[in-house]
């Protein structure tokens, strides 16, 4: 995905034009005050919407548990180890690139200036599954409350 200051004319095409499933992870750096955590948390759910779902398998906005109740975690996003902004992490299943390009990429733009409920810019990275495992346990069947 684009580093700061680049724009979506720098993602690599041999990545961006596979047909396979891929995964996607935001790393959302907010303000950790109350009234900046329930702004990013109304913007998730109304203003990043996708528009066509069509080739979504699904997204989900996640926080960090406690590294106290999980101590052997070593990939620290919990508030208490970081300090000064709170984490969320947007993990979004594709059926393909292509179809994550098209509907979440394309809005990619960090020259914008951050929203004010930001700490710092967040970062993306992206997956291709080489290899996986399918439970037995279906995913939720329908949208979160106020969702859009």
């Amino acid at each position: 995905m684009p580093s700061e200051g680049t724009t979506n004319d720098s993602i690599s095409e041999s990545i961006m034009s596979t047909n396979d499933m891929m995964i996607a992870l935001i790393h959302w750096r907010i303000k950790p005050d109350d009234e900046s955590n329930a702004a990013f948390l109304e913007h998730w759910k109304t203003n990043n919407t996708i528009g066509d779902r069509s080739e979504l398998i699904a997204e989900f906005l996640s926080d960090s548990l406690p590294i106290s109740d999980f101590p052997y975690i070593t990939w620290h996003l919990d508030s208490d180890s970081l300090g000064d902004f709170k984490s969320y992490v947007t993990v979004g299943l594709w059926h393909s690139a292509d179809a994550f390009r098209k509907q979440v990429a394309e809005y990619f733009n960090d020259g914008n200036p951050l929203y004010p409920f930001e700490k710092y810019r967040r970062r993306r990275v992206v997956f291709k599954p080489i290899e996986w495992r399918i439970g037995k346990v279906s995913m939720p069947a329908d949208d979160s409350p106020g969702v859009r």
